[in-house]
């Protein structure tokens, strides 16, 4: 069988991103200007995007647009919640993003090229992505994950979890709620997903 170049590429990119979960440098604690809101990165579409992000209620939304932009609003303390955030391009295709904050209420908004391979690494809240094609490995410690896919058929590997909680996956049929929760399936497409949640409320639909 014969192996498409974009399909090779496709499967580079995603192993990078298990590797970049460990390689991106530790969330920002020095005192540093503050970021324009919002911020705004040149990208094209076709590339691969590592997030890290601390905490707070996160949109990550796939657009029509050859840039990633990051927006947000703060809580109580603050109009904008003391966030910090980098934004980097590492070379033509590959970018990363780390977000951080002192408040658990800050609500970003991050626009990403439709395609785009995506790797998120959350510790606590809500994470919401939507309008993405293109491979995920996504994990969330602590809160509720909504993955949103716009082409399910595409997927070739599904890989799915929950330590404590609810995992739901309507395009695969799988309802289920308790301790280690799980799924896999396989299918025809070109793209992977991983989605990991240590406790909480995992969705996945369309």
């Amino acid at each position: 069988m014969t192996v498409s170049t974009h399909t090779r590429d496709r499967e580079k990119w995603f192993r990078w991103f298990i590797l970049a979960g460990a390689c991106l440098m530790p969330l920002m604690v020095q005192a540093e200007p503050a970021p324009a809101n919002p911020t705004t990165l040149p990208f094209p579409s076709g590339g691969a995007i590592v997030m890290k992000i601390n905490q707070g209620e996160v949109d990550v939304v796939g657009v029509d647009e050859d840039r990633i932009s990051v927006s947000w609003q703060g809580g109580a303390r603050g109009e904008e919640g003391g966030a910090k955030v980098r934004l980097e391009r590492l070379d033509g295709n590959r970018a990363t993003l780390v977000l951080d904050s002192w408040e658990d209420h800050v609500r970003y908004r991050i626009q990403v090229p439709r395609h785009s391979d995506v790797a998120i690494h959350m510790r606590a809240g809500e994470l919401k992505v939507s309008g993405i094609v293109g491979s995920m490995d996504v994990d969330l410690l602590a809160g509720e994950m909504s993955l949103r896919l716009p082409e399910p058929s595409r997927y070739k590997a599904v890989s799915a979890s929950v330590t404590a909680g609810q995992l739901t996956a309507r395009p695969w049929r799988t309802d289920a709620s308790g301790l280690w929760r799980s799924f896999n399936a396989r299918g025809e497409g070109d793209l992977e997903l991983r989605a990991r949640l240590i406790a909480g409320e995992l969705t996945i639909g369309e």
